[in-house]
């Protein structure tokens, strides 16, 4: 097993190594442009259909959309299960940023949750038969499993192992101290555990996010600033359903855990944690995916890039200032494309000390990598 942790001189490479790296020659193609709303997450079903939500960092009344050929968003699967909860029913989504399709064509999607709401909602994953639009499952997330400072975002099916696998956040790292950890949800009955809640791999860099050379920060009510530092975020789990890859959104290295290990209920966090891999060196990204070869494409906010992180190495495939503006999540494709979510998520008041600067639009692209 490789040292989970990376020396200083390895980081100072790595950022070097990144800060130099030439534009690529990979071509971005505009797959669809939203003039106002924030797209968050994309994917991809096996016949190529592609599925987008709505980002919680904005204001959407329809949380979930499919994009057309023509690179028209509509709604999906209707209008009554993608707009917030209403009465005394969970039906609905309150917020969400994760979404995944499995094999099996349905398309999954993480309810955030609103504690706000009367009665409260809670986190719930959600999945539909993309055919027919009806829905296959419902899990709520009680709260057992979760943390007053919970911020649930990306998310993989192991499918092998009939679980669902989440990274909690733990609110974005801006309530201190974090408590990230893996919410694993069993898909035959919808039981949920909480696993390895900070362990020391979901730990990110006491450092900011620089962009365009200005720092990520909010200014909270009080006046004080504080610089997120961004902890568990990214998570993919490769074709075989054989390892699970995971990183602090705010750090410098990818890991990986037997998807296995983490479904089996009987192995506690001691466990789990010996079976922990380094795996690769990466920037700061809010979102990846492995490739069929183990390599793990990776958006790279602090370069407005997109890239490859492997054992050997990490290569820019993609840089452009416009739009690849904070690159968020990625979806493979079975005909070969790379397909990116760029949201402009740094210009907003929340990350931008309550001054919103964002200059629409925000786009889906994709890149041909194969």
């Amino acid at each position: 097993m490789k040292k989970l942790a990376l020396t200083f001189a390895a980081i100072l490479g790595l950022l070097q190594a990144t800060n130099t790296f030439a534009q690529s020659k990979a071509k971005l193609e505009i797959v669809s442009t939203f003039p106002s709303e924030r797209p968050g997450n994309v994917a991809v079903s096996p016949e190529g259909r592609v599925f987008v939500t709505m980002s919680a960092l904005g204001e959407n009344k329809y949380m979930v959309k499919e994009i057309l050929s023509s690179g028209e968003a509509v709604n999906f699967p209707d209008t009554t299960w993608i707009k917030k909860p209403t009465g005394q029913s969970y039906k609905g989504i309150n917020s969400t940023i994760g979404i995944n399709v499995s094999s099996d064509n349905i398309l999954w999607v993480l309810d955030m949750g609103n504690k706000g709401a009367t009665p409260k909602q809670a986190p719930k994953l959600v999945g539909w038969y993309i055919k027919t639009r009806k829905l296959a499952h419902a899990f709520p997330l009680p709260d057992a499993v979760l943390r007053p400072t919970s911020f649930l975002q990306d998310f993989v099916i192991d499918e092998k192992n009939n679980v669902a696998v989440i990274a909690d956040m733990s609110l974005d790292g801006l309530i201190t101290p974090p408590f990230p950890a893996f919410v694993v949800i069993d898909l035959k009955t919808g039981y949920g555990r909480r696993v390895l809640e900070n362990h020391t791999t979901f730990q990110s860099l006491d450092e900011p996010a620089i962009i365009n050379g200005r720092k990520v920060s909010h200014t909270y009510p009080d006046g004080s600033i504080y610089e997120p530092k961004y902890p568990l975020n990214p998570i993919s789990i490769d074709k075989e359903m054989k390892w699970i890859y995971y990183g602090a959104m705010g750090g410098h290295q990818i890991y990986r855990i037997p998807a296995a290990a983490v479904a089996d209920e009987r192995l506690n966090n001691e466990l789990l944690a010996a079976q922990i891999e380094s795996y690769a060196k990466k920037p700061k990204t809010d979102g990846f995916k492995v490739g069929n070869n183990g390599e793990v494409y990776v958006t790279d906010i602090e370069q407005n890039a997109v890239g490859i992180a492997t054992p050997k190495g990490y290569t820019i495939l993609a840089q452009d200032e416009k739009l690849l503006s904070w690159p968020d999540g990625l979806a493979l494709s079975k005909d070969g494309y790379l397909y990116i979510v760029a949201n402009q998520l740094h210009n907003t008041a929340w990350l931008n000390n309550n001054k919103d600067v964002s200059n629409p639009p925000y786009y889906v692209l994709r890149i041909k990598i194969k």
